[in-house]
């Protein structure tokens, strides 16, 4: 079985496609101009003032703009990316803000460590009193220039310890200021 389609071609048609391939922008069309049905009339909904934006009942469904750059949604979208074996419902949400700035500044993050045992703990080669045993610490890979990297980092003060291994992991804390 084979299904024929014919286009009607009319000189405006043939005009918006010449238009189309040269790089240009045709003109605006209206449903019922030459186009056999084919273009629907335009459907406009009134959109909130600019004060009501944050007002729910004004918005209705529309997601929170401010959520947009949330860990949480950066999780979804997958601009952060988990390990299995990294919990991040445990991490405080200071450095969480400071991660999803990371990957909202610099691109996709890949969180590699937060939560340890004292055995997993002794068996990275973590410090005795290592900061992740008590989940207050992220070891993370981002992939963008380390020392732009680093410096943003040094400007928040919600980071405490903070290295950068030489396999590339990026090491932040909310412990006392320091560097290693």
């Amino acid at each position: 079985m084979s299904i024929v389609c014919r286009v009607r071609w009319t000189s405006k048609v043939a005009v918006m496609a010449g238009a189309f391939l040269a790089g240009l922008s045709p003109g605006p069309l209206k449903a019922g101009d030459e186009d056999a049905g084919i273009i629907p009339s335009a459907q406009y909904a009134s959109l909130p003032s600019q004060e009501r934006l944050d007002d729910p009942a004004a918005t209705g469904s529309l997601p929170d703009a401010k959520g947009i750059s949330g860990f949480s949604s950066l999780v979804s979208l997958g601009t952060i990316t988990l390990r299995a074996s990294a919990p991040t419902h445990c991490i405080p949400g200071n450095l969480r803000d400071v991660v999803a700035s990371v990957a909202a500044t610099f691109g996709p993050v890949s969180i590699e460590s937060t939560h340890r045992s004292s055995g997993r703990n002794w068996r990275a080669g973590g410090a005795r009193h290592s900061l992740h045993l008590s989940c207050r610490a992220v070891d993370f890979r981002v992939r963008a220039k380390a020392r732009g990297v680093m410096a943003y980092l040094r400007a928040h003060p919600q980071v405490g310890g903070l290295k950068i291994y030489r396999n590339g992991i990026i090491h932040i804390d909310n412990g006392e200021r320091r560097s290693w």
